[in-house]
């Protein structure tokens, strides 16, 4: 009876608060005055009560979420961020995502793409950048496709192109913001479009694209002046302005828009008025105004409420105290910058410096390398005031030590090929002052430390990924191979529009897409295997000693190695052999004269005929400057790495009055640096599956337009005597797709062809039925290729990219593995290059280093050519970059072929003999 009474009572409960729920329509109607953003403090508490209560009765009376009740978390989330409360944000708009991963809930695409841009915004606020950057692109995914959504599109996009900024990663800025501007553009939004062209300009800046950031820049200031009361937004405009114009060599023109966007942001109370005075005191510090400077930096420090902008003040005061000799003050205030930047690191020691590790757990690297750079070069400035102070300057070198791991740290969070090449560039500075360092100290082995840091790093990232890669599984194999392909044919499909191609918007989302796709395959790989992880992100390079040893070890005559760095102020070298160590600074000035005229006698034919007299004093003055100062012993093998373009070292000579080439004296190769020489992938082979020689010459290029190379053919037809079972395409066999099919399997690749390059144009290189250009290397497959010889016009040449190295053919196939390449510096005549490759090829089948091969050859070919054909024009260009091993001509697969061919054609003639023999002593004789 009692549960009978209990039950009833519990049923009339239920039944009693059905009643007294609203439905679903009145709770809707009830639900509209509570949505509009409210402007003072008290209202939206009470807002915060009222939907609180909403959600409540919904929750009690109804349960399903639907539409309504998105839009009222959503409202809620968005009181609590104005309140900048952001724990309880960011746990509403986590249950809005939440809702719409349920099923059979019909929900609006806009809700969810407002739930992930102010998920995003909110976490970028509370600085945790790398939260919030996954939902502001999840905002933009979702957004863009939806007419509805594309407002939160829009937003999300200044966030991401901020971000990007802020890691370095400028490139990929840019790409967003291109991305982003038809949307922003397309909605009529005003505040967005200025916001996203600001972002914008503020990327090209960075990137010293600095007239095209004007012309993006002038339109968003136009378009805030319409609005008086967005006087933040035209302060930050203006003071950007002036900061282009500075860098455009207009200091003058640029400090009016500073002094105007610093009495903006003052007039309006500003809250971020210190960031403006900094600016003020950075532009006074360029120009050469230190009190002014100081005085701008002392009053931002005295209005500044920012962490982050503290560390930036702090280091500015430090470096104008250092231009002012005040190295003492300096060193405090550069030091308690570094303080403001990380809650891990608080010693306040001038001589402390923070881990490499505590840098690399941070978000904003870029500050912290300012900072640190700053720091050493303000050691070394101490140093040198004080007769070179050997303690101040290994003080200098630490520092140094350390912004060079930041900056590897920061290259590896970069995608972009240009924000790398950017970062290249604008830390080669800092190369240059730790090399000098290393000079007054007198420390080779550190300077060669730095000369290693400061060249074809990307190259050895490549090899890095190579090595890694052999790591994964096949279909991870496949799947990074068919990523890299995308991308890199993307890239080429964008770099050829014009920018008013339709399809422009499309190509950026399909790359932006497939970048996302790659970083998160990336990031799996790298947390699921170790041993990836640590084959791909090694910054390992060769020290002196194992260097020295390398050199030992080498087959044949001994081998030493000549480095050199051509900074902005001075050019050093080093020549390390098994016996010494011998560390120069070079007469630069006197260098780049002599360069600058060797280089345009050594390409022209008529020029050596006509003042070849002049051609070997300007040779020998380069001997005199680059390899005479060194003391190197006649005979040495050397291994050259240069610092930009290679110079042709063979062609130099030890005689001002007579043809006494260094080509007589030393075997010579070239490497892009140290490293290179044993970065090159471990080769897979197989018994069957290692082919020897591979030759192609397409003749002909009537589709091209190019014009024919006769008898390549046919010196192709000599050179493939020297192996066993050798391949050769030619003419209309000699096509693109089957090089890039069939080449990767080749220990030897031998081109006859036509190739085009210079600093301007994309190299290229012609096939039967079309062109491969160095762009489209990134989508061919790892080469198992040893020596690929480029006998086809100017292949070792290309954009310099300073800080990296030549941008050639020639390095572009370094990177997928090949360790050596024969190739050209200027167009080579035919007749040359036939007979030079003939007689190299001859001296490999003796199985000789390939630089002793080189050797011979090109001396040989002094011997016996003509007058006219002895001057180096004819014969110098060519030249061999990378490893300098012997290479077996006859591979297992050859031998193993040839033994099957043999223990066939016993078969095919021993069997039936040993058959008849058999029968015939079966037969019965004949008695006679």
């Amino acid at each position: 009876m009692r549960t009978l009474l209990i039950s009833l009572g519990l049923l009339c409960t239920v039944v009693t608060g059905l009643a007294q729920c609203p439905s679903r329509l009145q709770l809707h109607t009830e639900l509209q005055p509570l949505l509009p953003d409210r402007q003072d403090s008290a209202s939206r508490v009470q807002q915060q009560i009222q939907l609180r209560s909403w959600l409540g009765r919904w929750q009690r009376c109804h349960g399903r979420a639907d539409s309504s009740y998105v839009a009222a978390l959503n409202q809620l989330a968005y009181t609590h961020i104005l309140f900048h409360d952001t724990a309880p944000a960011i746990r509403y708009v986590q249950e809005v995502i939440a809702l719409y991963k349920k099923p059979n809930l019909r929900l609006k695409t806009s809700a969810l793409a407002m739930s992930y841009f102010r998920l995003g915004a909110t976490l970028s606020h509370a600085n945790e950048e790398e939260q919030s950057i996954q939902y502001l692109l999840k905002a933009t995914e979702i957004g863009q496709p939806h007419p509805e959504a594309r407002r939160w599109a829009a937003l999300a996009y200044p966030y991401i192109i901020y971000y990007y900024s802020i890691k370095g990663d400028y490139e990929k800025s840019l790409l967003y913001a291109e991305q982003g501007e038809k949307i922003v553009v397309a909605m009529r939004n005003d505040m967005a479009t200025f916001e996203l062209l600001h972002q914008k300009s503020q990327a090209l800046t960075e990137l010293r694209r600095y007239e095209e950031a004007r012309r993006t820049l002038e339109p968003a200031i136009a378009l805030i002046r319409k609005y008086p009361k967005s006087y933040e937004a035209y302060a930050s405009q203006e003071r950007l302005m002036g900061r282009i114009l500075r860098e455009m060599g207009r200091a003058e023109e640029g400090l009016k828009h500073y002094l105007l966007a610093y009495h903006i942001a003052r007039k309006n109370g500003h809250e971020d008025l210190s960031d403006f005075a900094n600016s003020l005191g950075e532009h006074y510090y360029m120009i050469g105004h230190n009190s002014k400077a100081l005085t701008y930096y002392q009053e931002a420090l005295r209005l500044n409420k920012s962490q982050s902008s503290t560390s930036i003040l702090l280091d500015n005061i430090g470096l104008t105290y250092s231009r002012m000799n005040q190295f003492e003050r300096a060193l405090q205030y550069h030091q308690r910058g570094l303080t403001k930047l990380s809650i891990a690191y608080t010693d306040t020691q001038r001589t402390s410096l923070p881990s490499a590790q505590t840098i690399r757990s941070e978000f904003q690297k870029e500050s912290f390398l300012v900072n640190v750079q700053d720091k050493a070069d303000t050691w070394l400035r101490y140093a040198q005031s004080q007769q070179n102070d050997r303690t101040k300057l290994r003080h200098a070198l630490r520092t140094y030590m350390l912004a060079d791991s930041m900056i590897d740290y920061m290259r590896w969070e970069h995608t972009q090929e240009g924000s790398k090449l950017f970062w290249r560039q604008k830390t080669r500075s800092m190369y240059e002052k730790a090399i000098h360092t290393c000079y007054l100290l007198n420390d080779p082995a550190s300077a060669l430390y730095f000369f290693e840091k400061s060249r074809a790093v990307l190259l050895s990232d490549k090899l890095n990924e190579l090595n890694a890669n052999q790591l994964l599984k096949p279909e991870e194999l496949e799947q990074e191979k068919w990523l890299r392909k995308q991308i890199a044919s993307l890239q080429i499909q964008l770099s050829q529009k014009p920018s008013s191609d339709t399809s422009l918007p499309r190509l950026r989302t399909q790359l932006l897409e497939t970048q996302k796709e790659q970083d998160l395959f990336i990031k799996t790989l790298e947390s699921n295997n170790p041993q990836y992880y640590r084959y791909k992100y090694d910054r390992h390079v060769p020290d002196l000693n194992s260097l020295r040893q390398q050199l030992t070890a080498s087959e044949g005559a001994s081998q030493a190695f000549l480095t050199y760095f051509a900074g902005d102020s001075a050019l050093y070298g080093i020549y390390i052999s098994p016996q010494q160590v011998t560390f120069r600074k070079l007469n630069q000035s006197e260098y780049l004269r002599i360069q600058q005229e060797l280089s345009a006698l050594l390409v022209s034919r008529e020029q050596q005929n006509r003042r070849f007299n002049h051609y070997l004093e300007v040779a020998h003055g380069m001997y005199r400057h680059l390899i005479a100062p060194f003391a190197i012993p006649k005979g040495t093998r050397l291994i050259i790495s240069p610092d930009g373009d290679f110079i042709p070292f063979a062609a130099l000579s030890l005689s001002p009055q007579q043809p006494d080439y260094l080509i007589r004296h030393h075997a010579l190769s070239y490497t892009y640096s140290a490293r290179f020489l044993e970065a090159a992938p471990e080769l897979r082979s197989g018994w069957w599956s290692d082919k020897t020689f591979l030759g192609m010459a397409p003749v002909e290029y009537k589709r091209l337009q190019q014009a024919t190379l006769p008898r390549s053919d046919l010196a192709l037809e000599k050179i493939q005597k020297h192996f066993l079972f050798p391949r050769s395409l030619t003419r209309q066999a000699a096509t693109r797709h089957a090089f890039v099919e069939q080449a990767p399997d080749y220990r030897i690749v031998q081109l006859f062809t036509h190739a085009e390059a210079d600093s301007a144009r994309t190299p290229q290189l012609y096939f039967a039925d079309s062109v491969l250009s160095l762009p489209d290397l990134a989508a061919v497959r790892e080469f198992r290729t040893r020596l690929l010889v480029l006998s086809a016009c100017k292949t070792g040449i290309g954009k310099h990219q300073r800080g990296e190295g030549v941008f050639s053919l020639a390095r572009g196939f370094a990177s997928l593995g090949i360790p050596t390449t024969l190739t050209t510096l200027w167009s080579v005549e035919t007749k040359a290059m036939y007979g030079l490759n003939e007689l190299f090829y001859q001296s490999i089948a003796d199985e000789l280093p390939l630089d002793l091969a080189l050797q011979k050859a090109q001396v040989e070919w002094l011997a016996t050519a003509s007058q006219g054909n002895q001057h180096p024009y004819a014969w110098a260009g060519v030249v061999l970059v990378g490893r300098t091993d012997p290479i077996p001509v006859h591979s297992y697969a050859t031998v193993g072929a040839a033994t099957l061919v043999l223990l066939l054609l016993v078969g095919l003639i021993g069997v039936p003999r040993y058959f008849m023999k058999r029968k015939r002593s079966l037969m019965p004789r004949i008695r006679h």
